[in-house]
């Protein structure tokens, strides 16, 4: 499984793992959700 985001400069890659289950670790989600804010952030400081 993989968690991306895309915007109009690049697509970035946030967090890769290997799913063993249907679901989805909260562990997971938080990991992708932190970088995501990570990279808006650094995208509003360079604009």
């Amino acid at each position: 499984m993989m968690y991306v985001a895309k915007f109009e400069e690049a697509v970035y890659v946030l967090h890769c793992f290997q799913k063993k289950t249907q679901a989805t670790s909260k562990r997971d989600k938080e990991i992708a959700e932190a970088r995501y804010r990570a990279v808006a952030n650094a995208r509003k400081i360079n604009q």
